[in-house]
């Protein structure tokens, strides 16, 4: 176990005394060291008879004896408050040894712990300090009752604590009035907003959550859309693609009147829904949440138009209405307005996958109000997640899906019988013309997938940029984080952490006080205090190693290690054709293709290459080939692996506790989860896939003429990753990957020439 510490702000001793006494902890620097920590345990909702010193001495025994207090006992017992078991977890003889190993913050111990400013010092970072079950010890004691609810706000190194009641929450449904209308009905689209708040004399900061699974989804109607990947390739005519960006054209109706509603109340409340974790942890501690589907969803007006500006810019009604820039109503008929008089303007977005996608979005509209976002596994270029090089691609795991087919599982509006009968023939005739347009048969870019391109507006980014990324995500693929870091302004603040896991949330991991280091940040940013934050560029975990997170300058390298795949003459060739049940078996289990990929028993080209010594990719691995096939349309798929028996880490987190981790104050509980650190033959570090007639740029068609030799450059998904010295790096070479392009069975030859080809790796120094 390893704990790593980033929401730790260092504080004077002067600052910790005072924020120690407003939690009730008052010291006197005339009393020993022994007698102060006594009177601090004493303060504390903990019960001190369960705690020890030795195997044969209780706490209260220990306050009694004559003992000196040293390090040893004050770890000894600090480990038993973090929720480790004594003479199990660790031994009292090697307390301060395992509080090293497991990487507790720890004041310099050759300094005296009779001295009241180093004591103190230490209570306080022991206060900040993770327990084994995922709350800070500080935290733990909110919970217990160490401070009352009383509905205002108190901080503890510039977080703010769980004092607001939970149990007693405004839950109101609003219709917020958008800028579009995506159903061309002559008026603007309602949209139907879930707001939970806390009770409070003053007004609320704002942590929003745009999700279209938010009130429903079509389950149905996605599996019926999907799309047959089984299907040859379509050739291409060369010819140059050429978009460009437009400003989003607006409707400029009259508004409808609508009279003030009594007391400026909503009429609408529910009871449950769906909340993401954090925003819960957050909730507890004085900020509201707000939920908002958007446009084509249950409850709301117009089209599901799938990650357009119509979708960013009705999710930005809401912060426009809670800045008084926009109307909202108490009921879908529009007859009595309300405003968010409980709301202070500042707002933050958050969310995974989708919901990840609508904040960065919102972002490139520089959207007046919104102070940062937390984009989790977020899309930010709607191509690359359907698309490759003018490929066609199925995001991971999900073979045949496409972008309208996510539009029909998010176009809850269908399973309301009223909004099906009026709306559902229109709403088909909608995703035929997205299935057009989305253009299957060629993968190329256009001015259907510009449109759902957020890189272009990147240069209006005024919020602050907080970025979650799995680097074995192959769903949503790091790309969409890199791109969006590398196209920033100068000027914006921004920060990744780049996980070592897949599609998946880190918020109730073991190792990291992530949820503490989003708090003291939303905490300075919506609540107009001071940042005194300090958070690295990127913070990266190792591949490697159990539970262990290095801050890193950047993401993207400046230096290239260059491999040479081949020596002279040396060539390497490989099939794209399959028995017909070879091809069936692998296309109905795509798992069982790439474990035989990688093992060396599919059409591959396989080459190893030997790491002499340990080096650190950090970016985007280029891959240049010399390469010819006996057609005039070809798939090129690209993979690399470090290669051989050794423990790596799982892609997804497993339950290392259930329901532990109190959200707020005995509010939300949530499970505590880490990746393990497994035996595994291999890792997929990174991949790429590439349409040969797309090999010179992404705008750019070109022929290929057959057995002719011809320059390929594909860029891999960026990625962080350590091999060490006498590792093995795996290059896998093929065509149809059964897992994410069109399965194209024809009987293709491809031919590589190993001595003109090569690796570029930025590589750390």
């Amino acid at each position: 176990m390893h704990f790593n510490h980033f929401s730790i702000i260092d504080k004077s001793p002067a600052q910790q005394l005072v924020e120690l006494s407003e939690l009730g902890f008052a010291f006197n620097p005339d009393l020993a060291a022994k007698s102060q920590f006594k009177h601090f345990l004493n303060s504390s909702p903990i019960d001190v008879t369960t705690l020890a010193t030795s195997q044969t001495q209780t706490l209260l025994d220990f306050f009694n004896a004559d003992t000196a207090l040293t390090w040893d006992i004050f770890y000894g017992v600090g480990l038993q408050l973090l929720g480790f078991v004594a003479n199990f977890d660790f031994q009292f003889t090697d307390a301060l040894s395992f509080a090293r190993r497991i990487q507790l913050p720890l004041v310099d111990i050759t300094a005296d712990i009779c001295d009241s400013s180093v004591l103190i010092n230490a209570i306080y970072l022991l206060l900040n300090t993770r327990q084994k079950h995922g709350m800070t010890l500080v935290e733990h004691l909110v919970s217990e009752g160490l401070i009352p609810i009383d509905n205002c706000y108190h901080f503890f190194n510039d977080k703010s604590l769980a004092t607001f009641d939970t149990q007693n929450l405004s839950r109101e449904v609003v219709y917020i009035e958008t800028p579009v209308d995506t159903q061309d009905t002559g008026s603007y689209d309602l949209i139907k907003v879930q707001i939970i708040r806390p009770h409070f004399a003053g007004k609320l900061p704002v942590v929003m959550t745009a999700s279209p699974y938010h009130l429903g989804i079509n389950e149905l109607a996605n599996d019926a859309q999907l799309h047959d990947m089984t299907q040859a390739l379509t050739q291409k005519t060369p010819h140059m693609i050429d978009v460009s960006t437009s400003d989003h054209k607006l409707p400029d109706y009259d508004k409808t009147a609508g009279q003030p509603a009594d007391q400026n109340l909503e009429l609408e409340h529910f009871t449950h829904s769906w909340t993401y974790s954090l925003n819960d942890y957050l909730l507890a501690r004085g900020f509201a949440s707000i939920y908002v589907a958007g446009v084509g969803t249950r409850g709301s007006d117009g089209f599901q138009t799938s990650g357009d500006y119509q979708q960013i810019l009705s999710v930005t009604a809401v912060i426009d209405w809670l800045n008084g820039r926009a109307r909202g109503f108490t009921s879908r008929q529009r007859t009595h307005t309300i405003t968010a008089d409980w709301a202070n303007g500042h707002v933050a977005m958050t969310g995974k996958s989708y919901l990840g996608t609508l904040a960065y979005g919102a972002a490139t509209t520089g959207v007046d109000g919104l102070d940062v976002i937390l984009a989790e596994a977020g899309i930010t270029d709607w191509y690359a997640y359907y698309r490759e090089n003018g490929l066609v691609r199925s995001p991971g795991g999900f073979p045949g899906e496409d972008l309208d087919v996510l539009a029909a599982l998010t176009y809850s509006k269908n399973l309301d019988a009223a909004d099906f009968a009026k709306n559902n023939l229109t709403y088909q005739h909608h995703l035929d013309e997205m299935a057009k347009h989305l253009d299957r048969d060629s993968g190329d870019y256009n001015k259907f997938w510009h449109d759902r391109n957020y890189l272009p507006n990147a240069h209006k980014v005024k919020a602050d940029v907080l970025i979650v990324h799995g680097l074995q995500d192959f769903n949503v693929t790091t790309s969409h984080a890199f791109n969006f870091w590398h196209s920033l302004p100068e000027q914006v603040t921004k920060h990744a952490f780049l996980h070592q896991g897949s599609h998946i949330y880190m918020h109730n991991w073991q190792s990291i006080d992530f949820s503490e280091t989003i708090n003291a940040y939303f905490t300075a940013k919506l609540l107009a205090r001071e940042l005194t934050l300090t958070l690295p560029p990127v913070i990266w975990q190792q591949n490697s190693v159990n539970q262990s997170f290095l801050a890193l300058p950047d993401f993207g390298a400046q230096h290239i290690e260059t491999i040479q795949l081949g020596y002279q003459g040396e060539l390497e060739h490989f099939d794209n054709h399959y028995p017909d049940a070879q091809f069936k078996a692998y296309a109905n289990d795509f798992k069982q293709f790439k474990s035989d990929l990688f093992l060396g028993q599919a059409n591959a080209t396989i080459i190893d290459i030997h790491m002499p010594e340990k080096l650190r990719i950090n970016g985007q691995i280029v891959l240049t080939l010399n390469i010819k096939l006996n057609d005039s349309k070809g798939i090129l798929s690209a993979q690399i692996l470090d290669f051989g028996n050794k423990k790596r880490l799982t892609d997804t987190s497993r339950l290392l506790a259930s329901k532990v981790i109190d959200r707020g104050r005995h509010f939300m509980l949530d499970d505590l989860r880490e990746l393990s650190l497994v035996d595994s033959p291999y890792q997929v570090v990174t991949k790429g896939f590439m349409n040969l007639q797309n090999r010179q740029k992404l705008t750019e068609i070109n022929s290929v003429i057959p057995d002719e030799w011809m320059r390929v450059e594909m860029r891999l998904q960026p990625t962080i990753y350590e091999f060490e010295a006498n590792d093995t790096l795996r290059l896998v070479l093929y065509s149809t990957d059964f897992e994410h392009t069109i399965r194209d069975n024809r009987e293709v030859t491809y031919d590589i020439n190993l001595e003109k080809s090569r690796l570029y790796i930025p590589k750390e120094s």
